[in-house]
């Protein structure tokens, strides 16, 4: 093999290395069977940790661009650390779970590898055929560890309900794929770009066509990050799903959506074909979409009863916010300022819904408990868990002195920077909302419920101690990053695009 190729290939050692633990997860499956549970879930971990220690790269000897279909740049690194180190956690999580019982569990974590193998390549291409392959092979995972557990009835609806709306929404986007490629004759973005630009300038047919195509690929983004109308599928699905799915699905699915996202704005429409007409108008619409999502889950949230729903809707909610970057992408102010605090955002909500998803799979372990109701009193039984979520929770709700408060902070600076006024008041108004069903969970945990009913509830085993480093460190990070935010500032700041 030529040192070209060679250098293609080590650039590709993370998804390598992830191949390669699938292949050794499903092999320990069939050899050991049950009894290898515990070897699957190391190997798995193993296999993170090896993907991640090559995405390190610290000499950067790897070209950014392999095969002509996929951009390793800082952004693709970025985004890819953010999903392998998730899929870890929530791995590490899922092994100890003890809500699946009566379902194989060593299957779990080959699937749990291929979706953030397809996440990884997805934030990395700027190719449509190559984001369609990526995006399909998270997605199927996706479902099928949806309905994991078969003989619960509510997963399996969750499972068919996810199916059919990713179906729907998939062929949606591929129509829209499919109107860009007629516009440019090419796959690749910053080609798609130059053909949207031209097609602009063509007069009211070809704008017709541009506007649509752009709709219908909205469409299929807004379903991969839950943002509103297209969220219909996130709660039950959040609800119905194993808790590990549920983690997954928002934190390393919802940061692979977003990658996707800023990926094929910036490539079509904020390149050297650059619309300012096209783009002032995209921008107000990304705009109203960011708005009415962060109100739309914030307020449902209120309504919720199930904690799990409940973080769905929160999930939702931060989509919108999430989305407010995109809004100032699009704005005069330029990329850089809005793609800088979306990531930046984007760390911190992973650090602490990756944690409150620990922390809310512990409390199921030991007392199989997931209503609001069932945990009146949770948090003097179970004190290290019960801070740990509060301090989560204190950093989704984006107080002080947490990394969310931090991250919303950056957020709303650089919306009232773009001129976005009117949409950084309805930020702070949702935050405030926030505040109230967020600490409904930290009440029901202390100052609810007494020490009879807490005696009253089946223990159903401790979490584990390496779940509960991971909780530990999580908890830190929230806090390390809310004190001092340079490091991942920095970070952030290296891997713009």
């Amino acid at each position: 093999m030529t040192p070209e190729l060679m250098a293609q290939i080590g650039a590709l050692a993370p998804e390598i290395s992830l191949t390669v633990a699938i292949v050794l997860t499903v092999i320990a499956d069939l050899v050991f069977g049950a009894r290898g549970r515990n070897l699957v879930g190391a190997l798995g971990v193993a296999g993170v940790a090896v993907a991640l220690w090559h995405l390190a790269d610290p000499a950067g000897t790897h070209p950014e661009r392999v095969f002509g279909l996929l951009q390793f740049d800082g952004f693709a690194r970025f985004f890819r650390a953010l999903i392998i180190s998730g899929t870890g956690v929530v791995i590490l999580h899922a092994v100890v779970f003890r809500g699946m019982e009566n379902v194989s569990r060593n299957e779990f974590v080959p699937m749990l590898l291929g979706t953030a193998l397809g996440g990884s390549l997805l934030v990395s291409t700027d190719h449509l055929l190559m984001l369609l392959l990526s995006l399909e092979l998270l997605s199927l995972n996706s479902y099928l560890l949806a309905g994991w557990q078969r003989k619960e009835r509510r997963s399996s609806e969750a499972a068919l309900k996810y199916l059919v709306y990713g179906a729907l929404a998939s062929a949606i986007m591929v129509f829209g794929f499919s109107l860009f490629f007629g516009l440019a004759g090419d796959l690749h973005l910053s080609v798609i770009g130059a053909g949207v630009a031209e097609a602009w300038a063509g007069g009211d047919g070809s704008r017709f066509v541009v506007i649509m195509a752009t709709a219908l690929v909205l469409v299929g983004f807004g379903f991969k990050i839950a943002a509103f109308p297209f969220h219909f599928w996130a709660p039950d699905v959040y609800e119905g799903s194993p808790t590990p799915v549920t983690t997954f699905l928002a934190v390393s699915s919802k940061a692979a959506g977003f990658g996707m996202l800023v990926r094929f704005v910036d490539g079509v429409f904020l390149g050297d074909a650059f619309v300012g007409e096209w783009m002032k108008g995209l921008g107000h619409v990304i705009a109203v979409l960011s708005a009415v999502t962060m109100t739309y889950g914030n307020v449902t949230a209120v309504l919720q009863r199930n904690v799990k729903r409940l973080l769905a809707y929160s999930s939702i909610a931060h989509a919108g916010y999430l989305l407010m970057g995109v809004a100032v992408m699009t704005s005069s102010v330029g990329v850089d300022s809005g793609l800088d605090a979306l990531m930046f955002y984007l760390a911190t909500y992973y650090l602490a819904t990756l944690g409150a998803f620990g922390c809310v799979m512990a409390i199921a372990n030991r007392f199989g408990a997931e209503d609001l109701d069932d945990y009146q009193g949770l948090g003097w039984s179970t004190p290290f868990i019960g801070a740990m979520l509060v301090l989560f929770l204190v950093s989704l709700t984006g107080l002080p002195p947490t990394a969310g408060f931090v991250g919303k902070l950056m957020l709303f600076q650089a919306t009232i920077d773009a001129g976005l006024y009117w949409l950084a008041v309805v930020g702070a108004l949702n935050a405030v909302v926030s505040l109230f069903y967020y600490f409904k969970i930290a009440r029901a945990l202390y100052l609810r419920g007494d020490t009879e009913f807490v005696a009253g509830l089946s223990s159903r085993g401790i979490f584990p101690f390496l779940a509960h480093a991971s909780v530990l460190a999580l908890g830190l990070a929230t806090v390390w990053y809310g004190l001092g935010f340079d490091g991942l500032a920095e970070w952030v700041r290296s891997s713009l695009l």
